[in-house]
């Protein structure tokens, strides 16, 4: 499976992103609702939901990367940049502590990088 999204679509977010799937807990002024991330970058995901958001909207967040030796979640605050609806939402990270931010970074690379990402076709 390739991990990186297709090349050919212009990214905006300028950032690197790797599909994988990760649970997702999120409120938006309600009580905490379970979704997955499904395109990942150190600047924003991909919300799978069906809850419905509008743009510009915050909401909280935390989740944890699938590795066993990090079992801290990584929480913060982003804000929908763009909807589809009943299908999911585009969400910017706002607000995340510098050390989840390299967390996140770690881990977008390892996938890209690892044995089964893309980028493994170069080396």
């Amino acid at each position: 499976m390739n991990d990186l999204l297709s090349a050919d679509k212009p990214d905006r977010r300028g950032a690197v992103r790797v599909a994988k799937s990760i649970d997702f807990l999120y409120s938006a002024d309600s009580p905490s609702i379970k979704a997955r991330l499904e395109d990942i970058s150190e600047t924003g995901a991909f919300v799978d939901t069906t809850h419905p958001l509008t743009v510009g909207s915050h909401v909280d967040f935390s989740f944890r990367l699938p590795y066993p030796e990090d079992p801290s979640p990584i929480e913060g605050r982003g804000r929908v940049v763009w909807v589809q609806p009943m299908v999911g939402v585009g969400l910017e990270f706002q607000q995340l502590s510098e050390e989840d931010r390299q967390r996140l970074r770690y881990f977008v690379a390892s996938v890209y990088f690892g044995p089964e990402g893309p980028a493994s076709a170069f080396v």
